[in-house]
């Protein structure tokens, strides 16, 4: 098991309610890419952070820096940039749409990375997260979306 799988599998065993984004929801939709990180959104309640604060505990994790992460959850659009043992994570708070969390896993499709079942973004909500961040990387990934997928969903409403 790669770290990916990993960091998934003490996310299901700590019961944190997620969805995976970003680059590895790309590589789930049919684009093949590298991605350095594992990006989920997790839900903005005590019981998430009680998770995140043992899972950062036995992770070891740190800043990509090096220096303690004092944060329990992620800030509203700031994430949790997390080092790890079993490599990087950014964690994302759910807030209005597009991370709207219930949304998000009411249309994700549970599909194994590593071996290890995890949600992953719907293709709509990939889209829509991907536009709303508009980084040069984001606009790269949504044409090799479009040339895989052929015209891209409108995001999911809400």
């Amino acid at each position: 098991m790669t770290g990916f799988g990993r960091l998934l599998a003490d996310l299901n065993g700590a019961g944190t309610r997620y969805v995976v984004v970003g680059g590895i929801a790309v590589i789930r939709h049919g684009v093949v890419r590298a991605t350095k990180d594992l990006d989920v959104v997790v839900a903005a309640d005590e019981s998430t952070a009680t998770a995140l604060d043992r899972l950062v505990s036995d992770w070891h994790a740190t800043r990509p820096d090096g220096s303690a992460e004092d944060r329990r959850l992620p800030s509203r659009g700031w994430p949790l940039h997390l080092r790890t043992a079993h490599g990087l994570i950014d964690v994302l708070a759910e807030e209005p749409a597009p991370l709207d969390l219930d949304g998000m896993l009411s249309r994700a499709d549970e599909r194994r990375v590593d071996d290890v079942l995890a949600p992953i973004c719907s293709l709509s909500d990939l889209v829509a997260l991907k536009r709303r961040a508009g980084r040069p990387s984001d606009l790269e990934d949504l044409s090799r979306l479009e040339t895989a997928h052929g015209t891209l969903p409108e995001p999911p409403p809400g």
